[in-house]
């Protein structure tokens, strides 16, 4: 009897937490996702919606927990010299790839997209099971990598514009996954438009022609919007023919109206001040707050919350306005199942249950890292056959260089939960049986102390003779 009674009683209790779950309209994954937002913008009170003007649009009143933002150029990154992962947390180590430019050497538009998807499965994987991160990655980098006096060439895959949208289109769709419902994770590309200035980008203007415009600058992102199916970008820092890219109204009028770009357009890391402080565009911060979301801007990398107010108190925005703009934000949680139960999600799985090995720790990924550096090499020389290395040929080889036993990390790297330096690999490619001599600059000329029986290659090495 007592069984009987305590079983009728779970019952009830899991009938109502499930109608306590599911009992708005934008909650019912079978209603049209713009029917969902109506009524998920009808629940909300004006500081919801200037709140969800954040990188994370989460309104925990109602139930809703969406998702934020993580960098993953080349592997996810929860740790690494940029402290990705937090400044006061242990990093969370993640399989790492060569830089962006790096895999842009492979050429390799399948490999690039499993790299991707690897990147996608694995951020999955740390928010759902350590919950670290977001689902919404700011990569590819789509700019044109024009000048190596950059400074930021590495984030990029070259300076053709069609070869870097065909690596874009590649590698968001293989971070969004090929779910015909739902994303793995969403697609961030960066930065929009014509950021290739690195010197003075907080206020310089990138000038150019109606050609170059759609020929060259913004082609990589159109490719990345039609046929990758990313809908979200990050505005970039520098003006456009002399307006804010954040404030251009080609956000609307071009990759909004003419693309179908219906997602995120989110600002660049304090882009926002900077329209007062270097661009000196707006004379206060209401006009400037106002003037983005207009343009279609709908997260905020910075400070914002007293520009929107400020704005709505001076008749700059209206309630509609952001109405407008927060719809992109909701587009992308529907599209990551957010607003789902996590039984309707396949991707919802990753990190649960039986998927208890960090991925970055199998086979399976270290394999894919592997071939990605593999074909990331350039040989641009390679005198009288001297490589590959003949392990049966050589009886000595001196290492020389200060990073020959360093594997380094970038900005946006994450933290690599295992590295193979150079000197490492040779090692093991040679075995036990051949000498190998190290030094960081041989200004004392020990590791070519066998000068005289050798001869010289240019690879910053000594090989022995007798080859």
């Amino acid at each position: 009897m007592k069984n009987s009674i305590f079983y009728i009683f779970f019952l009830l209790s899991a009938n109502l937490m499930l109608s306590r779950q599911k009992q708005y309209p934008f909650q019912n994954p079978n209603l049209d996702t713009e029917k969902r937002i109506d009524n998920l913008l009808s629940l909300m009170t004006l500081d919801e919606k200037v709140q969800a003007l954040s990188t994370n649009p989460s309104v925990k009143r109602l139930g809703l927990i969406g998702t934020g933002h993580v960098e993953g150029l080349h592997g996810l990154a929860l740790g690494g010299p940029g402290e990705w992962g937090g400044k006061n947390k242990k990093p969370l180590t993640t399989t790492t790839f060569p830089q962006a430019y790096g895999l842009g050497e492979t050429w390799d538009v399948e490999l690039l997209q499993k790299v991707a998807n690897v990147e996608g499965y694995e951020t999955r994987f740390a928010l759902q099971k350590y919950n670290r991160g977001g689902l919404v990655v700011r990569a590819p980098n789509a700019d044109i990598a024009r000048d190596p006096r950059w400074g930021r060439t590495e984030e990029s895959y070259g300076e053709d514009a069609f070869f870097n949208g065909t690596m874009t289109v590649a590698f968001v769709k293989g971070l969004q996954g090929n779910n015909s419902k739902y994303w793995q994770t969403a697609s961030l590309m960066k930065h929009f438009l014509a950021n290739s200035n690195e010197d003075g980008r907080t206020y310089t203007s990138s000038d150019f022609d109606e050609r170059l415009w759609r020929e060259y600058y913004a082609l990589p992102f159109q490719m990345g919007v039609v046929e990758g199916g990313s809908r979200a970008y990050m505005a970039a820092y520098n003006k456009v023919n002399g307006i804010p890219a954040m404030v251009h109204p080609m956000l609307k009028n071009i990759t909004q109206k003419e693309w179908g770009q219906n997602g995120i357009i989110c600002t660049d890391g304090g882009a926002f001040k900077l329209l007062l402080s270097d661009h000196k565009y707006y004379t206060d911060k209401y006009l400037g707050a106002a003037a983005a979301v207009k343009a279609g801007i709908n997260q905020f990398l910075d400070e914002f919350i007293d520009g929107i107010y400020g704005a709505l108190s001076n008749g700059y925005l209206k309630e509609k306005d952001l109405d407008e703009v927060l719809r992109g934000n909701y587009r992308v949680m529907i599209k990551l199942g957010m607003l789902d139960a996590s039984e309707e999600n396949l991707y919802s799985k990753i990190g649960k249950d039986k998927d208890t090995i960090d991925p970055w720790k199998t086979e399976a990924h270290k394999k894919i890292a592997l071939e990605a550096t593999q074909k990331s090499i350039v040989l641009l020389k390679n005198e009288n056959g001297f490589l590959p290395l003949q392990k049966e040929k050589i009886k000595t080889l001196a290492i020389i260089g200060s990073r020959a036993d360093e594997v380094l990390l970038d900005w946006y790297s994450g933290t690599p939960p295992y590295v193979v330096t150079p000197l490492e690999g040779i090692k093991k490619k040679l075995g036990n049986n051949v000498e190998v001599l190290v030094a960081k600059n041989n200004i004392d000329g020990k590791a070519a102390s066998n000068r005289k029986k050798s001869r010289f290659c240019n690879y910053g090495c000594w090989k022995s003779s007798g080859l």
